[in-house]
């Protein structure tokens, strides 16, 4: 639904009812997760964050330990960033499938940087995760669009990735910290990294497309489901095992190519859902366990 509302917003601006500039939304999802994460941290154990790092006892403690936090915001800022530009470019159907090869870089980033080891049901998943792209690339709806374009959806995987792959190695030593803290510095540096994103790129187009100044009636679900979407993946990942975000993943890559051929009139061929099909199954294979998952591959 988060990629469906920012692809009609895109349709509404290229008819000219709407002007807005994303890092201004970024920003402002960024607000409300922060602010829904320092209200769930007080109901849950009467902590006010704010006052905890400003003048609390542990300050000293929590912001040498929030420096973790500043390499994958500034890598989520360019992802999110990218999310409104791709899907300017593609259709959601097309994002969403693409970005599965978030699933190749981490593979590959996990055995060339960290040196562990894919199991040969991984690097099968792998392989069919190619052709399905291979098949999504040679299709009409994309063939239209290479090149740079299309370089934009992969790298908003690669961030996606090596912020996943960070997350990996450097949160471990802060499995103990609540996550409703982890979230507070995650999205403050989050806030901090879009303003000087926006000041720097187009600090112009950043004062005169706010959409403060001409509100539309869009932003409110882009900023409520932008939130929730993000909120839900921080849960995911520090308390939900792997398998659902697996099977969450897999099905959204089809669902979410039917929807948008629905509700926006996207096209969707054949081909497009044979791809789908593929990258379905890969994803699955991937996070799942099953034949060939206790045969390692080790590379050299």
């Amino acid at each position: 639904m988060f990629f469906l509302a920012i692809r009609y917003s895109k349709v509404l601006e290229e008819r000219g009812e709407v002007t807005y500039d994303s890092t201004v939304i970024v920003m402002s999802i960024e607000v409300t997760k922060i602010l829904v994460s320092v209200t769930l941290r007080y109901v849950s154990s009467g902590e006010f964050v704010p006052f905890s790092v400003t003048i609390g006892p542990r300050r000293g403690q929590l912001w040498r330990m929030s420096w973790l936090y500043i390499t994958p915001a500034f890598l989520y800022a360019l992802y999110n960033n990218l999310t409104y530009i791709n899907l300017r470019l593609f259709d959601p159907g097309t994002v969403q499938l693409f970005m599965q090869t978030r699933i190749l870089f981490t593979g590959f980033l996990f055995v060339l940087l960290l040196h562990r080891s894919l199991s040969l049901r991984q690097w099968g998943a792998l392989g069919i995760l190619t052709v399905g792209l291979f098949i999504k690339y040679i299709s009409p709806t994309v063939m239209q669009a290479v090149g740079v374009r299309l370089l934009s959806i992969q790298l908003q995987a690669f961030f996606s990735s090596l912020a996943g792959v960070y997350n990996e190695v450097a949160f471990k030593r802060e499995a103990g910290t609540s996550i409703h803290l982890q979230n507070f510095f995650m999205y403050l540096y989050g806030i901090l990294l879009n303003l000087m994103l926006g000041l720097l790129v187009a600090p112009h187009k950043y004062f005169q497309e706010s959409i403060f100044r001409k509100p539309h009636v869009i932003f409110i679900p882009i900023i409520l489901l932008g939130a929730i979407n993000g909120l839900t993946a921080a849960f995911i990942l520090k308390f939900i095992n792997v398998i659902v975000k697996a099977f969450a993943a897999s099905v959204e890559v089809i669902l979410m190519a039917v929807v948008a051929a629905v509700v926006l009139g996207e096209p969707l061929t054949r081909q497009d859902f044979i791809a789908g099909v593929f990258v379905m199954c890969s994803v699955y294979l991937y996070y799942t366990k099953g034949c060939g998952s206790n045969v390692t591959c080790k590379s050299k």
